[in-house]
């Protein structure tokens, strides 16, 4: 019955669709901006600025950029940023880090911070899960890598991903539908309806989404629902509220060793089979947000509430309920400072998250007794302010401080004596200088310091164990680059380098267990990201071709570790790219493209099992049959190559007792194929 009310819910706004129809118009510009027509415009124009104000290497991607695509995970949506790399282990789930964040853990979320419409996915432990909404709907995406998401908030090493959703304002349709299929039983349908009705307006989506998956015991079906309303009390005073509706059931394949990866990657872990792995998350999101012109500033503040339950069945069951608060607020304002134009900002989040946390044997699919039952409480108080001043013509400065308080609440219900608490404190700052060379060209540094304190998993070893001693990751990070356009050539490009004491690390102690999580000593990151592209052919029947390359080298080491002297971290490969060439003409766009990782890639501390890299060839297509019209498809490792696109670390993998089938094989050769039409409006 679920199914049949989400369904409807994604297809019903179509029945009050208008007879005419239309769709926004979208090209790669010489500076690879995607241009699109009405409101959308002015959401991306404002991003857009805002970044110009950074002094780092920030990404903005419209929704345009990536929805002629099977667009599942940030993997597909951010295929061209480099720093960023998405290991998807399965359905949207998998190792999300930026500038090697998160390397201890190669699911779910953590060490980056994930906003929807500026308030946090993430509970107030820094946990999250990457299946809670849905990329389509989606205006656009910010990512601000590491100290660049200070403006925010967050100081993880990582950063943020600013995820900001449509609206009855910036919809490029009134009402609009989307249908897609593809290989391995793949097929979703999305919808969506949107109406502005004065002071108030509307916005509403739905989405159904069904893979049998490439493999084995991988079927998913997920159902999730938006709706946002805005409301202009005044022409200074706006209020706007919003929904998250999400059914995700998920089947597990498991891991594999890397000869059956390599060659027989369709198969599932017979464990996981036998033992019914899955991941089913349903949850409700709610968030209202208001904005305050006071003429000389802006105040911004609101909160959101949010309930979720796991069944997760693994070796064990993890069976979880949890709710989550937050709220917010801020302040934004603009003057002169000793006669030099000054920007501030200053901010408040607090956030509180429960969670009643089971843990039972798994008897071949079966709940067992119950070996864990605990509640789980976290408290975080975030305080951060954020001053530019313009110190000569076209050079500004920024500085800004961020400070966390934050508590661990333990009580274990099943051993009393197992209870404990703990509280972490910290004061991270920043320091940035912005100048503009030209009016095209702009150079920017930083040095930012990051602070991330264990999450519950890491504490209660993935809730399997009492709390552990577990301390937080504390990091100082500097950051150099440039960024610009110079007639058709655009670039932005950074190098990194980040010193980090007590790093998360993880080894995996059996298949399918939450993997040992330790601090390290000192270790260090750093590396060198770069996007290019060049218009290499315009021609005035339209025509233009636009070669585009992504590429980041990441260098993650011990530093004079005990153990492992100077080696590389496990778990991310040294060189990560994308190089595609965009033909397009006015209503026809094509885009060869082929992904490479190469280089070093351990997957043990120890550095005696390397993982290999892998070519991955593809092509994307999309034509406007109309201007409300569009059929895309797309084409995934023609080669069918067998390649490794996930796996779970270890200490060392030439110990006699290391088990090695810890791999999650990529897809093979896959095609899929959508249309979207667009309709109402003024027949723009």
């Amino acid at each position: 019955m679920r199914t049949q009310l989400l369904l409807a819910a994604a297809v019903m706004p179509l029945a009050f669709a208008c007879p005419s129809a239309f769709a926004q118009d979208a090209a790669a510009a010489p500076e690879d901006v995607v241009i699109v027509t009405g409101e959308r415009l002015d959401a991306l124009t404002a991003a857009l600025a805002e970044k110009a104000r950074r002094p780092g290497n920030i990404d903005v991607v419209p929704l345009e950029a990536y929805q002629n695509r099977y667009t599942a995970t940030f993997r597909d949506a951010l295929a061209l940023t480099p720093g960023v790399i998405m290991q998807p282990s399965g359905g949207e789930d998998g190792r999300l880090s930026i500038r090697g964040s998160g390397l201890a853990q190669n699911v779910h979320l953590r060490g980056v911070e994930v906003l929807l419409n500026g308030v946090p996915m993430n509970a107030a432990d820094g946990f999250g899960d990457l299946q809670e909404f849905d990329l389509l709907f989606a205006s656009h995406i910010n990512v601000l890598k590491g100290g660049n998401a200070f403006r925010v908030g967050a100081a993880t090493l990582g950063g943020a991903i600013e995820v900001e959703t449509l609206t009855a304002g910036n919809a490029a349709t009134p009402y609009g539908v989307r249908l897609e299929a593809g290989s391995f039983g793949s097929t979703r349908v999305h919808s969506h309806a949107a109406h502005d009705f004065g002071r108030l307006d509307a916005f509403v989506a739905g989405t159904w989404q069904r893979q049998d998956g490439f493999r084995d015991h991988m079927q998913q079906n997920n159902e999730r629902f938006y709706a946002n309303i805005g409301f202009a009390w005044s022409d200074r005073v706006h209020t706007r509220a919003g929904v998250f509706f999400n059914d995700a059931d998920q089947e597990l394949a498991g891991s594999l060793s890397l000869d059956d990866a390599l060659n027989t990657p369709d198969a599932a872990n017979p464990g996981a089979v036998a033992q019914n792995w899955q991941r089913d998350i349903d949850s409700v999101r709610g968030f209202v947000t208001t904005t305050v012109d006071l003429g000389h500033g802006t105040i911004r503040f609101g909160g959101t509430a949010a309930e979720r339950t796991l069944f997760h069945p693994v070796p064990v069951f993890v069976v979880q309920d949890a709710e989550d608060y937050s709220a917010f607020l801020r302040y934004d304002g603009a003057g002169a400072l000793a006669g030099r134009s000054a920007e501030w900002s200053a901010g408040l989040r607090l956030r509180d998250t429960s969670t009643d946390a089971g843990v039972l044997l798994n008897f071949n699919g079966i709940e067992g007794p119950q070996i864990g039952d605990a509640l789980q409480e976290s408290g975080t108080v975030e305080a951060f302010a954020e001053g530019r001043i313009e110190l000569a013509p076209g050079l500004w400065a920024i500085a800004g401080l961020s400070h966390l308080e934050t508590t661990r609440d333990y009580t274990n219900r099943l051993n009393p004596a197992g209870n404990a608490d703990t509280r972490f404190s910290h004061l991270s700052p920043k320091f940035g200088l912005l100048y503009a060379q030209s009016d095209t060209v702009q150079l920017f540094a930083n040095v930012s310091a990051s602070y991330e304190p264990p999450t519950f998993g890491d504490l209660t070893q993935g809730g399997i164990a009492g709390f552990q001693p577990i301390e937080a990751q504390d990091a100082v990070s500097y950051e150099i680059g440039t960024r610009g356009s110079h007639g058709a050539f655009t670039f932005e490009a950074a190098l990194y380098r980040q010193e980090i004491e007590g790093e998360f690390v993880a080894f995996t102690t059996m298949p399918g267990i939450p993997a040992a999580i330790f601090n390290a000593e000192d270790t260090e990151h750093q590396g060198f990201e770069i996007f290019a592209g060049y218009q290499l052919i315009r021609r005035p029947s339209g025509l233009t071709v636009t070669p585009r390359v992504s590429w980041a080298w990441n260098d993650f080491n011990f530093d004079g570790d005990a153990i492992y002297g100077d080696n590389r971290l496990a778990g991310m490969p040294e060189h990560f790219g994308r190089l595609e060439v965009v033909i397009a003409t006015e209503r026809f766009r094509l885009v060869p493209n082929v992904t490479i990782q190469a280089g070093d890639n351990f997957l043990d501390y120890a550095n005696t099992f390397e993982v290999p890299g892998y070519e991955l060839y593809g092509v994307e297509a999309s034509y406007d049959l109309t201007p409300a019209i569009t059929v895309f498809a797309e084409a995934r490792n023609l080669g069918e190559e067998g390649y490794v696109l996930n796996y779970s670390t270890l200490a060392d993998a030439s110990d006699p007792a290391a088990s090695l089938g810890v791999f999650s094989p990529g897809e093979g050769r896959a095609v899929y194929a959508g249309v979207r039409v667009g309709f109402g409006g003024d027949g723009r």
